[in-house]
């Protein structure tokens, strides 16, 4: 259970921390030279998949121990990714209790909104982005979250007491986050699932809540796109006129999955106090990684994920103040999928048919976008967002892309927020 501070308590922190904050200068490229190029290939094996419950199961939580027998359909056991050591600046104050009375704070009634804070420059191992066969290794151990392991019945309650009778199954409401971790236990990958879809040829019981999710994020105001449309929350007030507070809690209620992701995160770094952190994702699994990377300051490598700058500000996620080529948030993606590229949408599109909302455009972070289109000659098509493309994208090309910052980038310039 959460230990939350009480409102006081919290309040009294919070300020205090805020009376402390140092705000730390722009350090530019003097953080580029201190960046070890020194890489390292480790092997990492699946050891865990946290499920957690959303909607009516939104307190369940629970845990499947993988055997170290366990085989993937590829026919390895393990994945080998190489590292870089890197100095990145994040909050020197991030444990889940910490930051989860933060994000409470600022769904409180006139709460003071905090711009300074405590940043420290730590130097960690990041994923070695720059390699290939990293990257490629990160997009399959991000395409083994859709896949399900043996022994799946023998789930560990990690969460609220549990009754057997609601089930509680591979496929069932919730979000899945699989935990790999090298044999040392030093550095810890956490795979996100993403969106199943029959747009994407996927398909699942997490598809229903999935679209309500990817509704709630990648939407200007609940999915209030056409008078037709069905909303995912009661935000929406009168044309191009949306209520802020009311975006905000809708995005942080319990039953939502960036909700259950602070669980798995937490349970996560319970199992490995001492661990690095990394996370992965593809799709929405990719963007709930990159809000997730922003809580707590911790790499994250993205595969075509929506942009979710938008969703990240309504959290009120910490930005570092450094530049954004300092970001340890890499978001690949290709110029053939329109979900990454922030163009689907429109009643013409094929998220629209699909009753997706998908109308951000801006990711956080960084951008490395392969330019399928122009080398491959693909075609503009949400078959080119699936992960197996995502895989052979990477393979086909030599090298991995620049990572930029998209600086002109604006969403919902035409709605009022109040």
């Amino acid at each position: 259970m959460r230990r939350l501070l009480t409102s006081t308590l919290l309040i009294a922190a919070v300020f205090a921390f805020h009376a402390l904050a140092l705000q730390i200068p722009f350090l530019g490229d003097r953080l580029d030279s201190l960046e070890a190029h020194t890489r390292t290939a480790t092997a990492f094996k699946l050891r865990h998949v946290f499920h957690h419950g959303i909607g009516t199961n939104a307190t369940l939580h629970r845990r499947l121990d993988v055997p170290e027998s366990h085989v993937f359909e590829t026919g390895t056991s393990e994945f080998y990714l190489s590292s870089v050591s890197k100095i990145v600046t994040r909050l020197s104050q991030r444990d889940p209790d910490f930051m989860e009375s933060y994000l409470a704070y600022t769904r409180q009634p006139n709460s003071i909104k905090i711009t300074d804070f405590d940043w420290i420059h730590e130097r960690v191992r990041t994923p070695n982005i720059s390699d290939p066969e990293t990257l490629g290794t990160l997009a399959r151990m991000t395409a083994d979250a859709y896949v399900a392991v043996p022994a799946s019945n023998d789930w560990v309650d990690v969460g609220a007491p549990y009754n057997e009778t609601l089930g509680f199954g591979w496929d069932d409401k919730g979000v899945r986050g699989h935990v790999f971790a090298d044999d040392d236990n030093k550095t810890v990958v956490v795979a996100i699932k993403g969106t199943s879809s029959t747009l994407f040829d996927s398909d699942g019981d997490t598809v229903a809540n999935d679209k309500i999710n990817d509704n709630m994020l990648f939407s200007c105001c609940c999915a209030r796109i056409s008078y037709i449309w069905t909303t995912v929350c009661d935000c929406y007030q009168k044309s191009y006129t949306c209520s802020q507070t009311c975006l905000e809690d809708a995005l942080y209620a319990e039953d939502k999955y960036y909700h259950g992701l602070l669980d798995i995160y937490r349970n996560t770094t319970s199992l490995y106090p001492t661990a690095t952190i990394w996370l992965t994702g593809h799709s929405l699994g990719g963007s709930m990684a990159a809000l997730l990377g922003r809580t707590y300051g911790v790499p994250t490598v993205a595969f075509e994920a929506p942009p979710e700058r938008l969703a990240a500000q309504r959290l009120h996620l910490p930005f570092p103040p450094v530049p954004a080529n300092e970001s340890t948030i890499w978001h690949f993606g290709n110029t053939a999928d329109p979900i990454f590229m922030g163009v689907c949408n429109g009643p013409s599109s094929a998220c629209w048919v699909g009753g997706y909302a998908m109308e951000t455009q801006c990711h956080s972070g960084l951008e490395c976008i392969y330019d399928t289109v122009k080398d491959k000659k693909w075609h503009v098509s949400v078959s080119s967002h699936r992960i197996r493309a995502v895989i052979d994208m990477i393979t086909a090309y030599n090298s991995t892309p620049p990572c930029v910052e998209r600086s002109d980038c604006q969403d919902c310039f035409d709605w009022e927020f109040v």
